[in-house]
């Protein structure tokens, strides 16, 4: 049984995945936004006024910085976001705009219809016990990985 954990837990994490990003890829086509474009606005929504940084947002995401750059570039072209003006590239902190925090909100709105339905039928005990888990085995797959090197 402790042998086909391993490949159950890879497989249901790998579908998970894959219905995430179907989900996120439909509920932003409305917005002509991708999923890395979905998620940054949301991190720059939760950080308020302070704003994140480059490395910031690639430290939070897993992103490359390359990726980020284009995402964060998008937002700006678009008027969602808006970087400040002192700093090098990496270490400028970017903003929501007036206008990104009006459809970060429309985001968001999906996003906790999507939450709610997905979660419904769980009780919220069993939720954080998930959470909580989940957090510990992503943990000890990173210090494994890093091992690995």
């Amino acid at each position: 049984m402790e042998e086909s954990r391993f490949e159950l837990f890879a497989g249901l994490m790998n579908s998970a995945a894959r219905s995430i990003q179907r989900l996120k890829a439909a509920g932003m086509k409305q917005f002509n936004l991708s999923a890395a474009h979905t998620t940054c606005l949301c991190r720059l929504a939760e950080a308020g006024e302070d704003g994140l940084t480059q490395g910031q947002l690639i430290q939070l995401e897993g992103m490359d910085r390359a990726h980020i750059s284009r995402v964060l570039g998008e937002l700006c072209r678009r008027g969602y976001a808006a970087p400040e003006t002192q700093g090098g590239q990496y270490r400028k902190r970017y903003r929501l705009t007036p206008q990104g925090r009006e459809i970060t909100n429309e985001i968001q709105k999906i996003i906790l219809s999507v939450n709610r339905f997905v979660s419904e039928q769980i009780p919220q005990a069993d939720i954080d016990v998930f959470y909580r888990t989940l957090r510990t085995i992503t943990q000890n797959l990173e210090q494994a990985a890093a091992n690995c090197r």
